[in-house]
């Protein structure tokens, strides 16, 4: 069995902006776009974060982890192994978004600087979804032959 590669622009594309896509989502909960910085007050008189908090701290692990995968998708000129990475970014992508909602950890119920995080984390897990479909379905895609592919 023959293994196709391919390694042209459109690889380095979806594996660069893949990277810059998962350092954004690792950067936004504490430096671009912050949650909470306040503490909650625990009917016993502790002080703990809120749940943003620890979203932030999810997202951070998403974001690298996003980063990874595109690294290895970047490095990699197995298309079926493309594919899977491909796949790979679409269910993180998914992570990314579901993470601020009620399914993952959540935000403040109150409108508070969280509700703002939660919405950049959307745009970013939706354009690694759509990176990763790129991924996926990137032999479909209309591409003016280049010097360095290989059939």
């Amino acid at each position: 069995m023959e293994v196709k590669l391919l390694n042209g622009k459109v690889t380095k594309v979806i594996g660069g902006l893949g990277a810059a896509l998962g350092l954004l989502t690792a950067l936004t909960p504490f430096q671009l776009a912050p949650v909470c910085q306040r503490l909650l007050e625990l009917t016993s008189g502790k002080m703990t974060h809120m749940r943003c908090h620890y979203t932030g701290q999810g997202e951070v692990f998403l974001g690298i982890v996003v980063v990874l995968v595109s690294l290895i998708y970047l490095f990699n000129t197995s298309i079926p192994a493309q594919k899977a990475l491909g796949g790979v970014l679409m269910i993180l992508g998914c992570a990314v978004i579901i993470l601020p909602t009620n399914l993952g950890i959540g935000v403040c119920m109150n409108p508070m600087e969280c509700h703002t995080t939660a919405r950049v984390l959307y745009v970013l897990g939706s354009l690694t979804i759509i990176d990763g479909l790129v991924a996926v379905f990137q032999e479909k895609l209309p591409v003016s032959p280049s010097k360095d592919i290989k059939a």
